[in-house]
């Protein structure tokens, strides 16, 4: 089905694109000279092969980073160390990735994740 659709938009994008020089022919062929038709034709077709040559490099540059592993310092994302929160108390967790409800209990200078019973109480 994929293919079906891909092959049905490079059909649609060839027709629009003919549809766009047809037009572009009629309007233009009585105003312009053939040399400025031919240049617009140039300019037209080195925007298009900048353009998707621009787009290969960045992907053969993007693939070529992913291959290696290691972004470097491309991307500056630390994933955050959970040791401690915002105003400095310590944080403990007890709770795994099997539980769907937990609850925040502060003891002191201290903070612990717990997970709910099956009464709906934090255990003590």
């Amino acid at each position: 089905m994929r293919t079906v659709f891909l092959t049905f938009r490079w059909i649609f994008a060839f027709l629009g694109w003919a549809l766009f020089f047809f037009w572009w022919k009629k309007a233009y062929s009585g105003t312009a000279s053939e040399r400025a038709m031919t240049i617009s034709l140039l300019v037209i077709a080195a925007v298009v092969v900048a353009a998707v040559g621009y787009a290969a490099i960045w992907i053969f540059h993007n693939k070529r980073i992913a291959r290696r592993g290691k972004r470097g310092f491309l991307s500056f994302y630390k994933s955050p160390r959970f040791e401690s929160d915002a105003l400095g108390r310590s944080i403990s967790t007890q709770h795994g990735p099997e539980d769907s409800l937990i609850a925040i209990r502060q003891v002191g200078n201290h903070k612990e994740y717990v997970p709910f019973t099956d009464e709906g109480t934090v255990p003590a």
